[in-house]
């Protein structure tokens, strides 16, 4: 069983010969990474979503008559779906088109936060496939270039074997780069779009309720209150 301490080197002595243009490879692993941790923790369900804290708190202060406090609520739980909810109670005398488009207006308001560096991501992927792509060109450019030099001479065919692996290493370190921080890309697009029609049902289901003539029926319990969420997820 090979010594650990040895593969490591052995490793890094490999990727040194991948010469400089490794270096910003290795600056868009770093920050294709710190990107795809900060969206996983940006984009949690239950941050973006609380659908439970909704129904049973939110909802409960309306139907008890209480829409100050549950804007107090939604202040208190900053969000993309407080937010909207916040927007609309705060306007819950106006009629219905208007209350539409100020709902539209807030979920287009929060839309740039949820997809918050992820145009960066999509960027850092095709750089780290060009990058890799220019390094396979300056390696073959250099191994064509030494094997023209060569005359018989044996010591340069370590540097035309150099040249071919720099090609080789900096094509490997590009893919291997890209092709995560590309399927990150496209996992957090989905999951945004995804996250943006559930909160235009919930704008919808706000809507229906707040003008809604018989909305006070809603005060015998909350079972009509998450069958109106319900009919508008479906």
């Amino acid at each position: 069983m090979a010594n650990p301490i040895e593969m490591i080197i052995s490793g890094l002595e490999q990727l040194s010969g991948g010469g400089i243009l490794l270096i910003p490879l290795i600056g868009c692993s770093i920050c294709a990474h710190a990107i795809i941790m900060e969206r996983i923790y940006h984009l949690r369900r239950e941050r973006v979503i609380p659908s439970q804290f909704v129904t049973r708190s939110i909802y409960h202060e309306l139907v008890q008559g209480n829409p100050e406090i549950a804007i107090q609520m939604c202040e208190r739980r900053p969000g993309p779906l407080t937010n909207i909810l916040r927007a609309g109670i705060e306007h819950r005398n106006a009629d219905e088109e208007t209350l539409k488009r100020v709902l539209r207006l807030s979920i287009n308001g929060e839309k740039p936060k949820l997809t918050r560096y992820l145009h960066i991501l999509g960027m850092l992927s095709a750089v780290a496939i060009y990058i890799g792509l220019l390094g396979t060109f300056l390696g073959m450019i250099a191994s064509f270039g030494n094997l023209y030099e060569v005359e018989g001479q044996v010591g340069q065919s370590s540097e035309i074997a150099a040249g071919i692996s720099q090609a080789l290493i900096t094509t490997a370190a590009g893919l291997m780069i890209a092709l995560p921080t590309y399927v990150a890309y496209y996992y957090f697009n989905s999951k945004v779009q995804l996250f943006l029609t559930e909160l235009e049902r919930h704008g919808m289901s706000l809507v229906r309720f707040l003008i809604a003539e018989e909305h006070k029926l809603f005060r015998d319990g909350f079972e009509d209150i998450e069958r109106l969420i319900q009919e508008e997820a479906n």
